[in-house]
């Protein structure tokens, strides 16, 4: 039943595509004409056929125009190209998209056409490439921000057909894929960096590597030894066979492990799940980011993934970590057995903290923990009558929450309290100063 009905609002939204505006003042006007007849008002009659005309106008003209944009489209099915930055982005800066369009040199007189580009990573929307088209081909730069990290995808291109009194919206999808990356925001990781240098001792070991084989230990060649191991070098000065007893020593492999919990943590309000795990990655990201520009080699992992990866390049990391969500899944990583730190990031109460604690001290390994406490509540905005009036812009899924309640910080700081106490694997730090 529900599905008929769906189908149904769906067939008569496309045969007539009115826009909330245009819809109403069709009623009004129809209730104009309606009282015009009943008391042979003049001006009544003169402005409700008016407006019903240009309604009716409007709904066929824009049946037109799409029906000449779709064949447009199967016969050039590159009608329309957006172009994103190839590489990924910080929130909050500004990028541009290409916009290229064929469309046909003839169009309704009032009506307009317009693209837009529509990016989806979780519950969180961008619109990239939202622009006018004019008629015939064109190219345009369109720049925009993007607010929030992600992993942004699109499968269409939104071609749609307004008037110039708003009172129509029919709108179409092309195929198309295109994506965007929105890395973490970056800060500066503080005293966290330091500390987690400290741990890492074959750092150390890792640059006094010896790479010259004059320096390796040498004794005379008897025979029967490995013919492999001559010292070709020293051979070459003095003129008798020595061979090499020492091996230059291999790249140590990383000893620092990065644990991000991403558990769906219930004590974190709803509202401010998305902005928290956002927080939580920042903080992750910007140490290890600092270790690596500090040649120091990290390991990530994250529950509900088997390996436990190491990133060559910033890059790497950032567009890992573009892409982390909240999970149910169990931390259950295939772990090296060589010693490691491990520092875990977390939120306080975390369901899959637990688990993480057991394995760190069933391994007898050195630890760390970092606790992300929810941010400052934003003083909250003076709103006008405009705003009240008026929906702000930006969707439901973009809009930030004022802050959570005295009870849910509350609840939150007791369940760090207990964390704290619990965790007897190393130090305990708070993610809010990384």
């Amino acid at each position: 039943m529900g599905g008929t009905l769906l189908r149904a609002v769906g067939a008569a939204r496309l045969l007539f595509p009115f826009t909330v505006r245009g819809l109403s003042i069709s009623l009004l006007a129809a209730g104009l004409l309606a009282a015009g007849l009943l008391r042979a008002d003049l001006a009544a009659l003169f402005w409700g056929a008016s407006f019903l005309l240009y309604a009716a106008y409007a709904l066929a003209a824009g049946h037109v125009l799409r029906l000449a944009l779709r064949v447009r489209s199967a016969r050039d099915p590159d009608m329309v190209s957006v172009v994103l930055p190839p590489v990924g982005l910080f929130p909050g800066e500004e990028t541009a998209a290409s916009v290229e369009a064929r469309l046909p040199r003839a169009a309704p007189p009032g009506f307009s056409v317009h693209l837009a580009l529509p990016l989806a990573w979780q519950d969180r929307r961008i619109c990239s490439a939202a622009t006018r088209a004019p008629p015939g081909s064109s190219r345009q730069v369109v720049r925009f921000r993007a607010r929030w990290r992600g992993a942004y995808a699109s499968t269409v291109v939104l071609v749609e057909c307004r008037d110039i009194l708003g009172f129509t919206a029919g709108r179409f999808s092309l195929p198309f894929r295109e994506q965007l990356t929105v890395y973490p925001a970056l800060r500066d990781p503080g005293a966290a960096a330091r500390f987690m240098e400290q741990a890492d001792e074959s750092a150390v070991e890792s640059r006094q590597r010896r790479r010259s084989e004059d320096l390796l230990e040498a004794r005379k060649y008897y025979p029967g030894d490995d013919v492999r191991r001559l010292n070709w070098k020293v051979f070459a000065h003095l003129n008798e066979l020595f061979v090499r007893v020492g091996e230059e020593v291999p790249p140590p492999e990383s000893r620092l492990l990065f644990v991000l919990d991403t558990t769906v943590n219930p004590l974190v309000p709803r509202a401010l799940r998305a902005d928290y795990l956002d927080g939580l990655v920042s903080s992750c990201v910007s140490v290890a980011d600092a270790l690596q520009d500090a040649r120091r080699e990290v390991m990530l992992s994250q529950p509900g993934q088997r390996e436990c990866r190491s990133f060559g390049s910033r890059a790497a990391l950032l567009t890992h970590a573009a892409d982390v969500a909240w999970t149910d899944a169990a931390w259950t990583p295939d772990l090296p057995t060589r010693p490691l730190h491990v520092a875990v990031f977390s939120s306080p109460g975390s369901p899959g903290l637990s688990r993480i604690m057991a394995t760190v001290r069933s391994r007898g390994w050195s630890s760390s923990l970092f606790i992300k406490a929810l941010e400052p509540v934003p003083p909250r905005a003076q709103r006008g009558m405009i705003d009240l009036l008026f929906l702000p812009r930006d969707g439901a899924a973009g809009r930030r929450a004022e802050g959570a309640s005295k009870k849910e910080r509350r609840a939150l700081s007791e369940a760090a309290a207990r964390d704290v106490a619990s965790w007897t694997g190393g130090k305990v730090r708070h993610a809010a100063e990384v």
